[in-house]
């Protein structure tokens, strides 16, 4: 369930791609996740590389929308918004854990970081996630 949670994280932060600054290439992504009322629940961060074609970076479906991931689908973004090198967004993800988020990502040519506070269905409770990405950019694909 918590690679559900963390790919589902993953998918919302996928609209930093919009950026046209964004230098395609393998990117590693780090997702570190907090449950709110559970301060003691510490997982380990989890990491996984993606390779982002030219196309990739100007499409935040691409980036992540093949990941096999049956706890977030038909994922919405709204209140999109672009400030400098800042990406602010909404989603709702519907699913067997109803996602909601709200976060907000900063962005160069090679690394990204950002927050994302989320609300998801647990087990029939709604459980609010603190999420930190980061990113950078390795090398060619």
């Amino acid at each position: 369930m918590r690679r559900a949670i963390t790919l589902a994280i993953l998918t919302i932060v996928s609209p930093f791609s919009f950026a046209a600054d964004i230098q395609p290439g393998l990117w590693e992504l780090a997702l570190e996740m907090r449950v709110a009322a559970s301060p003691d629940f510490s997982p380990a961060p989890y990491t996984m590389n993606q390779c982002l074609t030219a196309q990739d970076a100007q499409d935040p479906s691409r980036i992540l929308g093949s990941a096999a991931n049956p706890g977030a689908s038909d994922c919405t973004f709204t209140d999109k918004a672009f400030a400098g090198s800042a990406f602010r967004f909404k989603m709702q993800c519907a699913g067997s854990f109803g996602i909601q988020a709200s976060g907000e990502i900063t962005y160069s040519a090679t690394s990204m970081e950002g927050s994302i506070v989320s609300t998801a269905n647990m087990n029939g409770q709604a459980t609010e996630l603190q999420s930190r990405i980061t990113a950078r950019r390795l090398g060619d694909c």
